[in-house]
């Protein structure tokens, strides 16, 4: 797992970091930021189309962890980073003599691990995990709902938070299933986990999720991506 300076140029990509805001709703403030990894000469190129690239490559974990420390060089703000990992990253050999030597110990971190990468040793990753959350790191599972749901092992990896995919969210004032799927969700993980709801696109989307229990969202509505916190136009601003 060796990162040189010029791996970025192997890949083909300048890789830089846009910030959009996560909101706790009762109070209207921003809880953290998730990174959103970008190519700056090619922004509107999606980051799953970097990936794959890499993966083709044979660099998609040393990819990302390129993007975790990026993230975390370019992020000036003082609220927790929610970056994306996937977890056969976390699997890599020497991932935690990695963390320790690269990441800075007293930055409030979550690892939103991607739900939709199929996981062959679960027994590992459960040890990873742990020794990640006694240096302090949080634990989040991202796009809860559109891949390889093991929803027995995610639960056993103790995670701080669930984000469900933005599935949920369109067109969620109208639809009932989805609205009773929610509340489900919300009762089940109550006492343990918090659940952010991506993808809240509409005023009537975000009310229907508030009355539906939910207490953090993420989406355009609320703020959308920027290079940087200051730039954004945020929801606290315009309510």
């Amino acid at each position: 797992m060796v990162i040189t300076q010029n791996t970025e140029c192997e890949f083909g990509h300048s890789l830089t970091h846009w910030f959009q805001p996560i909101y706790h709703l009762k109070n209207n403030k921003a809880i953290g930021y998730e990174a959103l990894l970008r190519d700056s000469s090619q922004l509107e190129d999606s980051p799953i189309n970097i990936f794959l690239e890499a993966h083709k490559n044979g660099y998609r974990n040393i990819l990302d962890l390129m993007s975790v420390k990026a993230a975390f060089t370019a992020f000036k703000d003082e609220t927790p980073l929610f970056i994306n990992v996937f977890p056969s990253t976390l699997l890599e050999k020497n991932f935690l003599s990695w963390w320790d030597s690269n990441m800075p110990l007293m930055r409030p971190i979550v690892l939103e691990l991607l739900e939709n990468e199929p996981i062959w040793n679960w027994k590992d990753l459960k040890i990873i995990v742990r020794e990640l959350h006694k240096k302090g790191v949080k634990i989040a599972i991202d796009d809860m709902g559109t891949g390889y749901s093991f929803f027995q092992q995610w639960i056993e990896l103790e995670p701080s938070f669930i984000k469900l995919d933005r599935y949920f969210a369109e067109n969620l004032s109208t639809n009932y299933r989805k609205q009773n799927t929610i509340k489900s969700l919300i009762d089940l993980f109550s006492d343990t986990t918090e659940i952010i709801i991506e993808g809240i696109e509409t005023k009537e989307d975000l009310e229907i999720a508030e009355q539906l229990g939910i207490l953090y969202a993420q989406g355009y509505f609320l703020g959308k991506p920027a290079p940087t916190v200051e730039n954004m136009e945020l929801y606290r601003d315009n309510k």
